[in-house]
């Protein structure tokens, strides 16, 4: 048997072949998770920076800061937006109720929170997969290298010969599936752990700054309304 990848393939039986070509199935679909996310967080910073920078200025009122929110420009991704109009909206539905000033920022400021728990969910929908990719592919991979050694061991019962030169191509055959598995297992675990980070952090900026330009609004509304 030819000891290279292409060797030790074509000697491979059918339970390892099917199990690389699941390993790498797993990989190229993590490859896309890895890509999508990292488009989807790259585009909500910029999109949120955007409304940020706009929003900074100071000249904004609830209503035309509602009406920014709604824009066809914000895109999808503006999460920064979603999580402002959220608060808003909450505020004038008490203010039409006639609730008192600090009722209404106190129910705010919990509309906001609850709002960027929900985008936090949003922005790590199929993570979970990088992480059951991670701590699954190399069990995946076992698995083929436990019947590739089952393999082995039948071939040496039928013919009846021993010695590591009659297993030792058996178990290299076996054991690349193992290899396989964890190096897909590695890349999906970095991954994970990368954008589960990104996201908490981004998700800390979203919920201070949605509350600064929530209370700022209000309460200039409040002092407007009062004079």
């Amino acid at each position: 048997m030819e000891f290279s990848i292409i060797g030790l393939w074509h000697a491979s039986g059918p339970i390892p072949k099917g199990v690389i070509v699941l390993l790498l199935a797993l990989s190229v679909y993590t490859l896309a998770i890895m890509i999508e996310r990292g488009m989807i967080l790259r585009n909500a910073r910029n999109a949120s920076a955007a409304f940020s920078d706009l929003s900074d200025q100071g000249q904004l009122t609830v209503a035309q800061t509602l009406e920014a929110t709604a824009a066809p420009e914000r895109g999808k991704y503006c999460f920064l937006a979603q999580i402002v109009q959220a608060g808003l909206e909450e505020s004038n539905l008490l203010s039409k109720e006639g609730q008192r000033p600090a009722v209404i920022l106190e129910a705010a400021q919990d509309t906001v929170t609850r709002a960027v728990v929900v985008t936090t969910g949003t922005m790590r929908r199929r993570l979970v997969m990088l992480a059951t990719v991670s701590s699954g592919a190399p069990f995946i991979g076992l698995f083929g290298t436990i019947m590739g050694l089952i393999r082995s061991f039948q071939s040496i019962a039928v013919t009846e010969s021993g010695g590591i030169a009659a297993v030792s191509g058996g178990i290299a055959e076996a054991l690349i599936t193992t290899m396989v598995g964890i190096g897909v297992a590695i890349p999906a675990l970095f991954a994970y752990n990368y954008f589960a980070d990104r996201i908490d952090v981004f998700a800390v900026e979203l919920d201070n700054k949605a509350v600064q330009i929530v209370e700022h609004l209000l309460r200039r509304e409040f002092v407007v309304d009062e004079k």
